[in-house]
């Protein structure tokens, strides 16, 4: 049954790079990056602005990894690139579902639960040529590695996402709450050696300079004025309740979080960890992040997923569960796709239903937390 359902999601996604290098006509966003890539290595800055493109938001070491595919021509480039992206992510959630205690191999209903779940935010993330997919791929993959044991490739590999992009930089943090010497070397120093890398292609002094221009940019963040929502944005424009608590919520949110996971490796519920801090994590990005509209709800995609784990358990509230699954599936994916009708869509842009289901899907983890926390009492307790 693996080896069947492996050839498929192969097929699958060939399919969909195949569609959006051959069919899609806009390709903005990778042109954004292999132009990028060009300025840096003539020693220009890739952070200016480029007409008719969306500006360069990542690391200079993003843009110098994106040079092989820029050697390829655009369409074996774009394809390997999106190609790349799938498996890396596909094999960073098969890596952090058996380290979380799901054998997905071995049961039809949890791999059939797992795909639905991840499937659809996946493709939109891969269709509109961003590098969320893969970057969430590394955040579980090193959360797989850190639950292993492997500390310092753990550490090494979410220094490396964060490098790439920034908001990696909340797992890394949560999981210094574990206080291991060798995670924590890895982390800090993984920071200072993948800044410091692309010196070696660009020189240091230019190096330095693109750094600097980097987190200008970064912190000058245009989508804060156009139509995407936040949890701030959100309370402000549907209940009148001034954005400014967004900040105070995440810094608040983002305590409780920390504090909550050095509990829990403190009363060796480990399981517990490696099992939410990834949905918490990719959860509490999207709520405080002013992209939330957009195709980082990948990052919800674990979230979602445990909704379905319970969803094909034979319990109680089995029927419950599954409601609540498709409910997330229908808030957050499928509302942002062409799988329902135009009017649909363009309400629930509209209304911002992602960020609805971003709260929904929050919720439904926290309760689904709370019952096992419950069940995991005493030390000997499993999952």
């Amino acid at each position: 049954m693996i080896r069947k359902f492996a050839i498929f999601l192969i097929i699958l996604i060939i399919g969909i790079c195949l569609h959006v290098t051959l069919v899609k006509k806009n390709i903005n966003n990778y042109i954004v990056f292999t132009t990028a890539t060009n300025n840096l290595i003539q020693k220009q800055s890739p952070y200016g602005h480029e007409p008719g493109l969306d500006y360069f938001k990542y690391s200079p070491l993003t843009g110098l990894l994106i040079l092989p595919f820029t050697c390829m021509g655009q369409k074996a480039g774009l394809f390997l690139f999106l190609f790349i992206q799938f498996l890396l992510f596909i094999w960073g959630f098969w890596r952090w579902g058996h380290a979380a205690g799901f054998h997905l191999e071995k049961s039809v209903a949890l791999m059939a639960a797992a795909f639905f779940s991840v499937i659809f935010d996946t493709s939109v993330s891969i269709q509109a040529i961003q590098v969320n997919a893969a970057i969430f791929g590394l955040m579980l993959l090193g959360c797989a590695q850190y639950a292993e044991g492997r500390y310092i490739k753990s550490g090494l590999i979410i220094s490396l996402a964060t490098n790439l992009k920034l908001f990696p930089f909340t797992l890394g943090l949560c999981l210094l709450t574990g206080l291991k010497k060798r995670y924590w070397l890895a982390f800090w120093g993984g920071l200072l050696l993948w800044l410091a890398l692309p010196s070696l292609i660009i020189g240091p002094k230019f190096n330095i300079v693109a750094i600097r221009e980097w987190i200008r940019l970064i912190t000058w963040d245009m989508t804060r004025k156009v139509n995407m929502l936040d949890i701030g944005g959100f309370l402000e424009l549907h209940f009148g309740i001034a954005r400014d608590i967004r900040n105070i919520l995440a810094l608040i949110v983002g305590i409780i979080i920390g504090l909550g996971v050095f509990y829990l490796f403190q009363r060796k519920r480990d399981k517990l960890v490696y099992r939410f801090l990834i949905p918490f994590c990719g959860l509490y990005i999207l709520l405080f992040s002013y992209l939330s509209e957009s195709p980082t709800s990948v990052l919800a995609t674990t979230g979602i997923f445990l909704i379905g784990v319970e969803a094909v358990k034979a319990g109680r509230y089995t029927w419950i569960f599954r409601i609540l699954w498709v409910l997330s599936l229908i808030l957050i994916p499928l509302f942002h796709s062409d799988l329902v009708p135009r009017a649909w869509s363009q309400w629930g842009r509209g209304f911002h239903i992602k960020t609805v289901g971003y709260i929904f899907v929050t919720l439904v983890n926290i309760w689904i937390f709370i019952q096992l926390f419950r069940k995991t009492r005493t030390e000997s307790g499993t999952i």
